[in-house]
Parts: structure tokens; sequence; C-alpha cells
């Protein structure tokens, strides 16, 4: 839901201030009619309105002129996620089927406000930093619930009184990052985005700020168990409400590095992201590394 809320707020913003910019690019100016347009009453048509004899493209969202290196890190971006073993294989060990994910739906939304830019070479060549948020929701194949005061990451099966398996409208993880990019950039045009080719290569090293399961059941106000792989129930517990939110650390790592790469044409910018760093700690989970792809819906 905050996902979908996200990519709604940020089409409508774009949206309203286009609108905006055109409309502050028309002014009372006239211009004269070369075609010698003629009403019924013979009356001779000599002017019309000229927006576009006076629009500016200073005026249009986000193309503002520059006078020197600007990067491709401020923006919103939205990217689809997934983690790979260190043989870049999604075909993880059958001891975590837990971790299949649906990899359509793990969506990653990354909100970077700020921009700092620093030109190294003829305001082509030029350094980038920043600060961002990254949220990326990871989506759950199977039943299982993760614990997160466990030694080492471990997950149940969740089955209800009659031994059936449940099934769950939503089965994922959440987890947040306070992201710092350090970006080295080119670009063939340091005065409009609208007219550049750009290429970045960098890392992004981020902090974890926060994480949480989610399920949504389709029953609510009853009693389900959690079962391990030989059968036996573990332990049993309710469920009040259709959705359920466990805040935990679930043994993630608290720091990432990633590897960045940034490539596009005036506003279209294309990035992906692979992790250095295990996305659980060492000897407490799987060895997993994520990554994202993705696309900016707006930058600036």
């Amino acid at each position: 839901m905050i996902m979908k809320n996200l990519i709604k707020i940020t089409l409508i913003f774009f949206f309203f201030i286009t609108v905006a910019a055109t409309s502050n690019a028309q002014d009372e100016k006239k211009c004269p009619m070369h075609h010698g347009w003629h009403m019924g009453d013979s009356t001779h048509t000599n002017d019309i309105s000229c927006p576009m004899g006076t629009f500016n493209m200073d005026e249009f969202p986000f193309s503002k002129k520059h006078k020197k290196y600007n990067g491709h890190w401020a923006g919103i971006d939205l990217g689809v996620s997934g983690y790979v073993t260190p043989d870049f294989n999604m075909n993880f060990n059958p001891d975590y089927p837990y971790l299949n994910i649906n990899t359509a739906r793990s969506l990653t939304v990354n909100l970077n406000p700020f921009e700092l830019n620093v030109n190294l070479l003829n305001n082509h060549l030029g350094f980038t930093t920043g600060l961002g948020l990254q949220i990326s929701n990871y989506y759950f194949t199977n039943n299982y619930v993760m614990l997160k005061d466990s030694s080492s990451l471990v997950a149940f099966k969740v089955q209800d009184a009659q031994g059936n398996p449940v099934k769950m409208k939503v089965n994922k993880m959440v987890i947040s990052y306070l992201n710092l990019p350090l970006f080295f950039e080119y670009q063939t045009n340091r005065y409009r985005r609208i007219n550049s080719f750009h290429i970045t290569l960098g890392v992004i090293a981020g902090v974890r700020i926060g994480s949480y399961t989610k399920q949504v059941y389709n029953n609510k106000e009853e009693s389900y168990f959690l079962v391990d792989d030989n059968g036996n129930r573990i332990a049993a517990f309710d469920v009040e409400h259709y959705t359920v939110r466990d805040r935990g650390t679930y043994h993630l790592n608290p720091f990432k590095l990633d590897a960045a790469f940034r490539i596009g044409w005036s506003h279209i910018n294309l990035f992906g992201t692979y992790s250095f760093t295990q996305m659980f700690q060492n000897t407490q989970g799987p060895e997993l590394y994520p990554f994202t792809v993705g696309i900016t819906l707006l930058g600036w």
C-alpha cells in the first residue's frame, strides 16, 4: 500500500507541476496570423494568443539550464529487487525454502531528496553525493513465518487447527535504509538534462533504519500453528486482525555497500545496484547478496 501511494503521489505531483509551468509560460503577448483567416463577417483576424512564441525552457519542469555539472542522484526511483547466491544463482538451498520470492512483486522505492555536486573536468566529469531513503519489499512465495528472536534465521510453516496450510494474501519483508551515494559521472551536456547523455559509476553506502515482516491472512480471530518440516507443532498464535506486522532485525546486516550503475538520455535514467555485503549477518543466515534494477520516475 505504501508503494502504491508513493507512485500515485509522484505522478500527481509531476502532472500539476507540468500544467503550472506550461500555464506560466503563456503571457498576454500576441502574434500575427500569416494565413489570412477571415470570420463570417469578413473581419480579418490579425492576431491570436501565441503561447509557444513566449515559451521558456527554463520554466518547464526539471529542465532549468545549469551553468555547471549537475549529477543524477536526486529524485524518485522505482525498481525490482531480489537476491542471489555467491554464484549469482536465484535457486536457493532447499534448507531455505522460506526465502523464495516473487521477484516481479518485490519492488524498491528510492526517495533521494538531497544532492551535492563537484565539478572535476570541464563540467562534464564530476563527483556526486547526497542522501536518500530506500524502501525494499521482498514478497515470499511460501507460507512461512520467520522468527526475529532466534539465535539464527529460522522460519516455520503456518497451519490452521485442522492441519491445513494457511494461504496468505501477502507475506513479505520490508527493509529501509538511509543511503549515501559516492558517484563519478560523465555527461555530454552540462547545461540541460533534456538533451544530454550520462553514465554514472560508484557505490552506495547504507545503514538499515528499520525492518519488519508483514502477513495478510484471509481469516482473523483464529488460532494458527507454527509447524517444522517434520510436521511438529512448535508454537501457537492468535490472529486478531487480517494484517500482522512484526518489527525486528531478523539477523539482517545493519550496514551495506552496493556497487551502483546509472545510464540514461535526457530525463530517462536507468539504474542498477548489486551489494558487496551479505543481506544477513555472517553465520546467522544464508549467504545472499541483494540487487535492484529500475528506472527514475522523477529526477531533479
